[in-house]
């Protein structure tokens, strides 16, 4: 089995990376893109972003690229059994086909849109090859750097996507038969606030999945491994946000987000 490892970034990419090693799967480097199908400046891909090439699919969440699908099935035909490759990559018809060609499986992974503002904000600015960095250093504080990265904008010669337009256009995984997707909140168990039923569940789906059939020692190993061990990991708690918004953030996610953080089950009410 091979799989992709998707989300939105900030959502726990090495969350699930850390999942999916202590599974027995080892991760990629043959991308030749860091492990990750990302789009950007900085990255090698992006001579391929011009490729002359009709057939395209998109890649990226906050600034999705349009690049060549034949170099990308040529990087995917060479992830080995076994093996995964993380992306960050909303929704496509033409994506979905073509990992599912290459007979790759999806697991998609987002957390509270509120808490992927905020580590958002942190990570681009301790950055320096992020594209927004210089833009966002120059914002007069912190408290334009968030509602940045809730409402999105131009930044960087790049626009950044809101809070809603991220997610609805990576929702559309949930409905693809080759992919799953889970929530940050229920992997972290309780050593980042969640629960321990929720996690044993989750992380059973997971490995159903994939291609294997979980025991009490798979879960174990897993259980007392996956949490904070990262070397981007900041804080991963739950509901961290709520330390950090201002009431204009709050009001500026309710009026993005509002139906968005109840389509997704954090909230009961836009208003909340």
């Amino acid at each position: 089995m091979r799989i992709v490892a998707n989300s939105i970034p900030k959502s726990g990419t090495n969350l699930l990376a850390r999942l999916l090693t202590l599974l027995g799967f080892e991760q990629t480097s043959e991308m030749g893109i860091r492990s990750r199908l990302v789009a950007g400046p900085f990255s090698p891909a992006r001579k391929f972003l011009r490729a002359r090439s009709k057939e395209k699919v998109t890649i990226g969440v906050t600034s999705p690229q349009r690049i060549d699908r034949r170099w990308l099935e040529r990087r995917l035909s060479r992830v080995a059994d076994g093996y995964f490759v993380t992306a960050h990559c909303v929704y496509s018809p033409e994506l979905a086909s073509l990992i599912a060609g290459e007979r790759m499986r999806v697991v998609c992974i987002l957390r509270d849109p509120r808490d992927v503002a905020v580590s958002q904000m942190h990570h681009i600015k301790q950055r320096n090859e992020h594209f927004a960095h210089e833009a966002f250093l120059k914002l007069p504080s912190d408290h334009e750097r968030l509602l940045h990265s809730i409402r999105g904008g131009e930044l960087g010669g790049r626009r950044l996507q809101s809070l809603d337009e991220r997610y609805r256009q990576f929702l559309g995984w949930q409905d693809d038969d080759n992919a799953m997707m889970v929530k940050f909140e229920d992997l972290v168990g309780p050593r980042g606030g969640g629960s321990a039923e929720t996690q044993r569940g989750t992380v059973e789906r997971v490995a159903r999945h994939v291609g294997l059939e979980p025991d009490e020692r798979m879960m174990r190993t897993v259980e007392e491994n996956i949490f904070g061990v990262s070397n981007t990991f900041r804080k991963g708690q739950i509901g961290g946000w709520r330390d950090e918004f201002s009431e204009e953030h709050a009001r500026a996610a309710r009026e993005i987000a509002g139906p968005l953080l109840v389509k997704l089950g954090y909230e009961a009410d836009p208003e909340w």
